[in-house]
């Protein structure tokens, strides 16, 4: 059984990752991406902070099912957590920032926001060339951050897809998603570190440790040579290889140290999520005024600066308040697979 929510250290490890991530993505967007040197370690740092993020979720999830094993309570509480703080940011990204970032006149960046061409790349665009907006910049995505959310998303319902059937607890699924995953993950990607599919595997992990390790220990001297052993393996292939082993146990030991400050650290509002979703159009804003060479650090602070007041708007207008709706009343789920018997055997 997982600790209460005060108890572990998931909220501040979520906002460490989300801040990670800025910093990586503040050094490729100066820069562009094609220029990054492969084994560059900004890129280290950068996904070893997503894909923290995703075992992080992959746990958490995972346990929220076995907790409540109700298909309609569960849905509800995933669209909770994504969608009312997602939207706003999308909105603002688009009426906020895109009149003062894009390079069309006032009129003309309305006209073409409400193109067909422009509805169709909505709301996990890529390019904002349709509407003038960062296609002079070295990188041109809008918000690259977003890419993360449908896969997010999708692994929830494959969550709830596989507790519904009552596959979820049994170990031989998981694995077996966890095996056809990584095989296509190296079948299939020439080069596994541009692979998204990777980030995947770190969701079922998580999954897996949270359904059949709940109470392991995980032993902080066991996590500084795994932590060692990654640090190593950065600069050569191996690293994508050492991470699905490492990054999981490091993140389960943070998360379960007992230090009540650490602990404590949530109280004040979970800001990681508005942090992660405002903060890539936001660098790509200050790179079209100021262009690319503001000095790193004062990038990343600007960056900081500038967007965590909106994620503690977000939390507190926003996503506390949605949710505060998880408890309305639903009509409870109701099918006949075995998914319940087997949490309260």
């Amino acid at each position: 059984m997982t600790s209460a929510r005060h108890e572990n250290n998931f909220d501040l490890l979520r906002l460490s990752s989300a801040l990670v991530i800025i910093i990586s993505h503040a050094y490729a967007l100066q820069i562009g991406y094609e220029s990054m040197y492969r084994f560059d370690p900004m890129i280290f740092f950068g996904t070893t902070a997503l894909a923290s993020l995703f075992v992080t979720s992959g746990y958490l999830i995972s346990l929220s099912w076995t907790y409540q094993p109700d298909l309609k309570r569960f849905m509800w509480k995933r669209i909770l957590r994504v969608f009312p703080g997602l939207i706003p940011a999308i909105i603002f990204t688009l009426i906020i920032i895109g009149p003062i970032a894009t390079t069309f006149s006032f009129s003309e960046y309305f006209i073409a926001l409400l193109s067909p061409e422009s509805l169709m790349a909505l709301p996990f665009f890529n390019n904002g060339a349709c509407i003038g907006l960062f296609d002079q910049n070295p990188v041109t995505f809008v918000n690259a951050s977003l890419w993360t959310i449908p896969v997010e998303f999708g692994m929830y319902i494959l969550v709830a897809f596989l507790g519904v059937i009552g596959c979820l607890r049994k170990k031989g699924v998981i694995l077996g998603l966890i095996l056809v995953n990584f095989l296509i993950w190296i079948l299939f990607y020439p080069d596994p570190s541009l692979s998204k599919v990777r980030f995947t595997l770190y969701f079922l992990i998580g999954a897996y440790l949270a359904l059949h390790h709940s109470d392991h220990q995980y032993h902080p001297a066991v996590a500084c040579i795994l932590a060692g052993l990654l640090i190593v393996a950065a600069s050569s292939p191996l690293y994508e290889f050492a991470a699905l082993i490492a990054v999981p146990y490091l993140v389960l030991c943070v998360a379960h140290l007992k230090i009540p400050a650490l602990n404590r650290f949530g109280k004040k509002g979970d800001f990681s999520y508005g942090v992660y979703i405002y903060a890539y159009p936001i660098q790509q804003t200050l790179i079209v005024l100021l262009g690319t060479a503001l000095p790193l650090w004062l990038y990343c602070l600007l960056t900081i600066g500038l967007t965590f007041p909106l994620a503690y708007l977000s939390w507190n207008l926003i996503e506390k308040k949605a949710l505060a709706l998880k408890q309305v009343q639903l009509t409870p789920g109701r099918f006949p697979w075995p998914e319940g018997r087997f949490f309260f055997k």
